[in-house]
């Protein structure tokens, strides 16, 4: 399985340390933050770094969004346009009425929320 995982911080980092620790799949990144994509290369939280969210979502058959809720829509909405027919897309954020009302129809849109962070941040 090809998992991408948009947003490589504390949520998006842990799910891709999970699945590569598990064996349960490919793991590819990408991070707007150059930075923070070579720490979760560096500490196995993915398998591959993406330049562009097109590039980490080619090839995947899910999709986790990891990234800030004011940011989520914009980053669900090119990872579903960039996503195949049969690619799961889904986010972590704590809020979902925009999302819904924009990719409530859409039936790759699985909206998510995770059960996970604390007072820290990154990888």
């Amino acid at each position: 399985m090809r998992v991408a995982i948009i947003g490589v911080g504390l949520i998006g980092g842990s799910i891709g340390m999970a699945a590569r620790e598990r064996g349960l799949a490919e793991v590819t990144g990408f991070a707007r933050n150059p930075e923070r994509g070579a720490e979760a290369l560096g500490l196995g939280a993915v398998d591959s770094l993406a330049d562009s969210i097109p590039a980490a979502v080619d090839g995947a058959e899910i999709v986790f969004c990891c990234v800030s809720v004011g940011a989520m829509a914009s980053v669900v909405a090119e990872a579903l346009d960039a996503a195949a027919p049969e690619t799961v897309v889904t986010d972590v954020g704590s809020t979902k009425q925009e999302l819904f009302d924009a990719f409530g129809t859409d039936s790759r849109f699985v909206g998510g929320h995770p059960l996970a962070g604390s007072e820290t941040a990154g990888v």
